[in-house]
């Protein structure tokens, strides 16, 4: 039996832990207050991450749908409009990317050394959480950070368009993939989208 799915899914989740305390933290919002769904959101990011990079060859899209499911995290769960979960993820995904690409040249020296050996991969993910979460830290612990005001963001009808939204992409993507055989990767995504879907008419039931 290897071990290498075991040792991507958990080196995975936590740079994805940090990346997103990191996210939430600029704009002073704090992981530990969504913490389980949010382990939730991350491990469903990375067990499609693993068949889109290992099984599909398709690691392109990665990005993109992590992306997607940040933005319906911090919608949803988070409760921010969806305009500004959108800013929140751009925001948080740069400012992660200038921190791991300085890690990566400071550390390794170039990205051949990442591509060439996995325990260095798994080191640079394991000092990104390192100091993605030291930093989200201590941006809460000292208030600093952007504090906008979502709220002004907020759209007409806003949680009818996200369920519809997600309806819609569900059925869609679910369709798409059955056409192209990726019956894994469908079912991973059509799950992350219905307990997004739960949560959708949860939080809406809360408020009424």
């Amino acid at each position: 039996m290897s071990w290498e799915p075991v040792r991507f899914m958990f080196f995975s989740t936590l740079e994805g832990v940090g990346l997103l305390a990191l996210m939430l933290s600029v704009f002073r919002l704090k992981i530990t207050q969504f913490i389980w769904p949010a382990l939730f959101t991350i491990l469903v990011m990375n067990l499609q991450s693993y068949i889109l990079r290992n099984e599909l060859s398709l690691s392109y899209l990665v990005p993109v749908i992590n992306i997607f499911l940040f933005v319906l995290f911090i919608t949803i769960i988070v409760r921010e409009p969806v305009l500004g979960a959108g800013i929140i993820t751009i925001t948080g995904y740069l400012l992660f990317s200038i921190l791991q690409a300085s890690l990566l040249l400071l550390v390794f020296g170039s990205i051949r050394n990442i591509e060439d050996s996995a325990a260095n991969g798994y080191a640079l993910q394991s000092l990104s959480f390192l100091v993605d979460t030291l930093l989200a830290w201590f941006l809460y612990r000292h208030g600093l950070g952007f504090s906008f005001d979502f709220e002004k963001l907020r759209l007409k009808k806003e949680s009818l368009v996200v369920v519809l939204f997600i309806l819609v992409t569900t059925m869609t993507f679910a369709v798409l993939m059955y056409q192209e055989n990726i019956s894994k990767l469908s079912i991973f995504f059509v799950v992350s989208l219905l307990y997004f879907l739960y949560y959708s008419f949860k939080k809406e039931k809360e408020d009424d």
